[in-house]
């Protein structure tokens, strides 16, 4: 096993409803093989059990250590802000696809910001609500007429390609803001005050600006600043907005009627 540098990787693996905890394992070694240890799952389907272990062979240490969320609402309360690219063999208009080599070229990533890499379960992959989490999504360049990979091989081969840490001409600061979680809650009232209809569960207008947004990576002070337009905008339709919602935020009275 190749000697584990002091200085964390800038890239996190995150499996999402992984289903075997031999793949999961595997994973671990080959973040290992390639100097990485930061490893999330979101809603595992299996135990990490023995066959984990084994999977992992000399590659424990992310295993060991990788963090477990229920729901992708619990992953982004506790974790920071990375750039996240989904890996998914899906595509069409509503969800392009980009070679991971190509994608390698975004200027985002030329950067020393922290990067996610999500990979979905065995079976379906990434559902489309999974997709919504990601600012890209990238598929892996397979030569071969067999285009389904086992999970712990795609992890492998997405890794193998990555930058090395302390690459010469990798700039050693940010050159800008890390992108930032969308205001969902203000973006839903936004559009049903525009009587969009949100109820179609395969696509409506929310997914779809929520997708543009994802794709542009906006800083926090942009954000900050569609958010406000957005909020301006309910205000001007719905007067009541500000009163609605200033009093949900009120603190409640206690027993002797003072709040």
């Amino acid at each position: 096993m190749p000697e584990s540098s002091n200085t964390p990787s800038r890239f996190t693996v995150i499996l999402v409803r992984p289903k075997y905890p031999r793949n999961i394992g595997m994973v671990s070694r080959a973040m290992c093989n390639y100097g990485h240890d930061r490893l999330i799952i979101i809603e595992p389907q299996c135990e990490l059990d023995q066959q984990a272990r084994k999977g992992a062979a000399q590659g424990q240490p992310p295993l060991r250590a990788c963090t477990i969320y229920q729901s992708w609402e619990e992953y982004a309360q506790a974790e920071p802000e990375s750039i996240r690219i989904a890996f998914s063999r899906r595509s069409g208009k509503r969800r392009p696809s980009e070679p991971f080599t190509e994608l390698l070229q975004w200027p985002a990533l030329q950067d020393t910001r922290p990067v996610s890499l999500i990979f979905g379960a065995e079976d379906h992959g990434l559902s489309r609500e999974d997709l919504l989490w990601a600012h890209r999504t990238a598929t892996l360049d397979i030569p071969g007429p067999l285009m389904s990979m086992n999970l712990s091989h795609a992890v492998l081969l997405a890794l193998s390609v990555l930058p090395k840490q302390g690459d010469p001409g990798q700039a050693q600061t940010p050159t800008a803001d890390a992108p930032v979680q969308t205001p969902d809650d203000i973006l839903r009232a936004w559009l049903e005050r525009l009587d969009f209809d949100l109820s179609t569960k395969n696509w409506n207008a929310f997914y779809a600006v929520r997708q543009m947004i994802m794709k542009a990576s906006p800083t926090e002070h942009e954000m900050e600043l569609f958010t406000a337009i957005l909020e301006q905008t309910i205000r001007a339709i719905d007067p009541d907005y500000s009163r609605k919602n200033s009093s949900k935020n009120k603190p409640a009275a206690d027993d002797s009627g003072q709040a």
